[in-house]
């Protein structure tokens, strides 16, 4: 009973808890690659789930001028994230694309435990479908995204087949996931189209052209090996 009543009372901490256990477990499965051992991977790990809540705290504080005491956007860590894992990757000497395609299941893991949390606090839910007595299932829309994401991405990561093409991958997918949903999604100010729309549509925006960029670049560096 003490473990319940403490699970419900820090249900975000043991979510992100979870998601730390997780991210452990995958990149020490994937140390050899990132070119660390088993008390880096703990670090890093530590070092990843840190930077993701401070990133989503962040950015609500931005986002709201400081107004939002204690909110959170996910946008933060779409947004941010990625720019640490490539400071951290130059910092340490690692492959930036190798790191970023390591890491980015582990964020996105993470960020579903997040959206979790938001079905136990009761927040971020969906407008009322009319004549029904229901709302869009908007959490439950985005933690299904999360699951489709992981599975069609963990296996070509495991597998070395990519070339830092999955964070983009990831931000264009979300991007569009989020704009779609926040047609559904209940907001404060009751507007139409509001401040996440921009996000998403920029998300999108960006993950595309990096994805874009990136295959662009692995296509020429094939052709000229070819020549």
């Amino acid at each position: 009973m003490l473990l319940i009543s403490f699970i419900d009372e820090h249900f975000l901490l043991t979510l992100l808890g979870m998601g730390g256990i997780a991210t452990y477990v995958w990149v020490d499965m994937h140390g050899e690659r990132l070119g660390i051992g088993h008390f880096a991977a703990l670090v890093l790990t530590a070092a990843c789930v840190f930077a993701g809540v401070a990133c989503v705290k962040a950015f609500a504080f931005m986002e709201s001028s400081g107004s939002a005491k204690g909110a959170m956007s996910l946008f933060g860590a779409v947004f941010f994230m990625p720019v640490l894992f490539v400071l951290g990757a130059k910092a340490f000497g690692r492959d930036a694309a190798r790191v970023c395609d390591v890491l980015t299941p582990c964020m996105v893991f993470t960020v579903m435990c997040a959206r979790i949390n938001c079905l136990h606090a009761g927040c971020c839910h969906g407008i009322p479908i009319g004549g029904t007595g229901l709302q869009w299932p908007t959490r439950e829309i985005e933690i299904v995204y999360y699951v489709v994401f992981l599975v069609a991405v963990c296996g070509r990561v495991h597998a070395g087949v990519t070339r830092g093409e999955v964070y983009p991958e990831y931000m264009a997918t979300y991007g569009a996931m989020r704009f779609c949903v926040e047609w559904v999604r209940y907001t404060s100010s009751h507007l139409i189209f509001h401040a996440a729309h921009v996000w998403a549509l920029l998300s999108l925006c960006l993950g595309a052209s990096m994805y874009f960029e990136i295959k662009s670049q692995l296509s020429f560096r094939g052709g000229r090996s070819r020549r």
